[in-house]
């Protein structure tokens, strides 16, 4: 199992949570306004150098829960609010979306599909967004391509496609794009337009020219996972200044407690380091357990016998 899973999960089904928010934002003729106030605190979150740092360090993939949770906080951390059935219908566009762009790359093609959705979200920014954040990430993940080795690209590979194996949805867009079948099961590449499939990655909705947007999101329709009223309400302003997101990463000897990571809404970090932090030369994980009793004496009377 790759231990650098968990930025490639947060981060691509973030973006496809970016692109479904504001289809939607526009579906529901929210002002433009409002509309950038929402894409901005989300986004802000879902980049902010201090969580990116937490998410690139080596570690376990975190389980479906774990991310759908952190993603929905983070979703949450705007003006707009979700409801419940939203929040499940997002999770399923999400999911689905970024599972049938694994399914038709190759393994070289995962950082593609990254830097595409980091690309295809700037584009969808206002003007005043700090653009520096997105080139930020986009830069963690070359660090990271330049350091991964062939068998790194195949363990990541395959741990993406175990990770997303569980979820078999059928989603309306990609059935109108004629990606899926009515069974749930993707179509071949070799059935794909060939513009779809050189830009895995980028916003899909820009693809799927339906007539009637807003008539259909007013009806629901149990088995096509659409959203059809993304926004539950739309606060005046914010409650708190500071977001406290649940990390994936468990710290301590507490195995069931894990870190909470505090951002300041209104801060922009403007330099970061986005190198890879790892000890060795290689991205082997070496996990960090805390020694035994005895461990800790014999290494005190190492020290002892030395001096």
């Amino acid at each position: 199992m790759s231990h650098f899973a968990t930025p490639f999960i947060v981060v691509n089904l973030g973006c496809e949570m970016i692109f479904v928010i504001e289809q939607r934002l526009k579906a529901q003729s929210i002002s433009v306004d409002k509309s950038e106030r929402v894409l901005t605190d989300v986004v802000t979150v879902l980049l902010h150098p201090k969580l990116l740092e937490e998410l690139f360090t080596p570690q376990p993939v975190a389980t479906h829960t774990v991310i759908k949770q952190l993603l929905q906080d983070i979703s949450a951390t705007s003006i707009m609010k979700l409801d419940d059935y939203s929040m499940s219908k997002l999770w399923d566009l999400m999911t689905m979306i970024f599972k049938w762009q694994l399914s038709v790359a190759t393994n070289q093609n995962i950082f593609d599909i990254s830097r595409r959705h980091l690309r295809s979200v700037a584009m969808l920014m206002p003007q005043f967004f700090p653009k520096c954040m997105i080139e930020q990430a986009m830069r963690r993940f070359e660090n990271l391509a330049r350091r991964f080795t062939d068998d790194d690209y195949k363990c990541l590979s395959n741990t993406l496609i175990l990770w997303f194996s569980e979820y078999h949805t059928k989603i309306s867009v990609l059935m109108r794009l004629g990606l899926q079948k009515k069974d749930g099961s993707f179509n071949l590449p070799s059935t794909i337009s060939t513009n779809v499939l050189n830009n895995v990655g980028e916003n899909i909705y820009k693809y799927d020219n339906k007539k009637n947007p807003i008539e259909e999101y007013e009806s629901r329709c149990a088995d096509t996972s659409e959203i059809n009223c993304l926004l539950a309400s739309i606060e005046k302003a914010h409650s708190n200044n500071k977001v406290e997101l649940q990390l994936p990463i468990e710290f301590g000897d507490q195995a069931s407690k894990k870190k909470v990571l505090e951002i300041a809404r209104d801060i922009h970090y403007e330099s970061i380091d986005t190198s890879v932090k790892v000890k060795n030369t290689d991205l082997t994980f070496v996990p960090d357990i805390p020694k035994s009793p005895q461990e800790d004496l014999l290494a005190m009377l190492g020290e002892e016998t030395e001096l």
